[in-house]
């Protein structure tokens, strides 16, 4: 019986497992064992958690009290291994002697490893990491379009919307939403050839001059992304933008004059003044805050190019929240080595059904828990769990079945 012992790097740190095994296992059947991280205290263990081995069959299993699964029988293949629980900062204090942390703080175990060759009967023993959950959360894309009365295309009714997923107020006043560049390849900027840089396409502001803007804990402001109107005049299957929080457009007063600019302070394209968000995708979204002037940042052209549209190039410190979605090229699965972000932003990705959109399918977070009127979200760091792909969007709207 072989064994693999995996390796996690995170925030700039290699991580490494030493679980012991001795008794050996049948061919057909395999250990995983997880390790709780380095920071924890002797004697803690990852146990009654969700595990998911997910790849051409997906399963589903719950760790012993030594934070121990017994594999029988996967159909041999490439799977993405996924798990996660989450702690309050008192729980996380009373297990990390030393932690420097608020009790209401929330701080997520877990990891997501993607791809993994599963092919025989082999021990794995990985390695968790933690990370404290962001305050603000991308929670919606909507971007695949749908069909007017007409039965033709009809893609100006997207929106993004932002989610606190705190306990405390948020000012968004000068903080930024980042869109990736989006070429094809082989123009484009993988974050495998790109470990500590994003190039943005596009770049967004909140107005505000610091406490313009209050966020309340639980609550949401929505980014018409072209048009901030009631698209179902249009469309009979569209979604009602008329009370957006921002719009994105050229100038105050223009498009919906009852609805806030939310300015371009970067972009690639100069002639298009709106987000540019792609019908079938990809688009790669980032909640960015920085103590810097993203204007000073510097440009670059497309890969392997002199001359045409120049990206941003951000580090990657600055993202607070990212969420990934991939195209769905026909017949094939989505690429994961177009990925433009790094695993410690977003471990996954998200991906629409539909090839080409106008679908009116819409990437949406997935609902942690209810405490009275308030919801919580998922926020694992992997938008292939966190999120779910639904055919209503419906800005603010949060008690879904999906989502539950």
């Amino acid at each position: 019986m072989k064994k693999r012992i995996i390796y996690i790097l995170s925030i700039g740190l290699l991580l490494m497992s030493a679980c012991q095994r001795t008794a050996p296992k049948g061919t057909d059947s395999f250990l995983l064992e997880f390790q709780m991280p380095e920071e924890f205290k002797s004697g803690s263990y990852y146990a009654s958690q969700k595990v998911y081995l997910n790849g051409s069959v997906n399963y589903d299993f719950t760790t012993d009290i030594m934070g121990r699964v017994s594999v029988e029988s996967v159909v041999p293949g490439i799977y993405d291994i996924i798990t996660g629980m989450e702690l309050t900062g008192a729980q996380y204090k009373a297990l990390v002697p030393g932690a420097s942390i608020e009790d209401n703080a929330r701080v997520n175990i877990g990891v997501s490893l993607m791809n993994q060759r599963i092919f025989q009967a082999e021990d794995l023993c990985i390695q968790l990491t933690s990370a404290v959950l962001k305050d603000l959360l991308i929670s919606k894309i909507y971007y695949s379009g749908t069909r007017d009365k007409m039965e033709k295309t009809y893609n100006v009714d997207s929106y993004v919307e932002i989610f606190n997923n705190s306990d405390d107020v948020v000012y968004l006043d000068g903080k930024y939403i980042g869109l990736a560049e989006s070429t094809s390849n082989p123009a484009y900027y993988p974050a495998s050839e790109n470990p500590d840089s994003i190039f943005l396409k596009q770049m967004f502001r909140f107005p505000g001059t610091g406490t313009d803007h209050p966020l309340q804990p639980g609550g949401s402001v929505v980014i018409a992304a072209k048009s901030a109107q009631n698209h179902l005049e249009n469309a009979t299957v569209s979604v009602d933008l008329s009370g957006a929080d921002f719009e994105v457009k050229a100038m105050e007063g223009s498009g919906n004059p009852a609805v806030p600019m939310m300015p371009i302070i970067s972009n690639a394209y100069t002639s298009m003044k709106y987000m540019n968000l792609i019908n079938g995708g990809p688009n790669t979204l980032m909640i960015i805050e920085t103590d810097e002037n993203p204007e000073e940042w510097p440009e670059v052209y497309r890969k392997g190019k002199t001359s045409g549209e120049m990206f941003r190039r951000m580090h990657k410190k600055w993202v607070t929240d990212g969420v990934e979605c991939l195209s769905n090229p026909s017949q094939t699965a989505p690429d994961v080595n177009t990925k433009r972000l790094q695993t410690e932003i977003d471990a996954g990705y998200a991906v629409i059904n539909s090839v080409n959109g106008y679908t009116h399918e819409s990437v949406e977070r997935k609902v942690s828990r209810k405490e009275g009127d308030r919801y919580y979200l998922v926020d694992t760091n992997n938008s292939s769990t966190d999120f779910v792909v639904l055919t209503d969007p419906t800005p603010r709207k949060y008690d879904k079945e999906g989502l539950l």
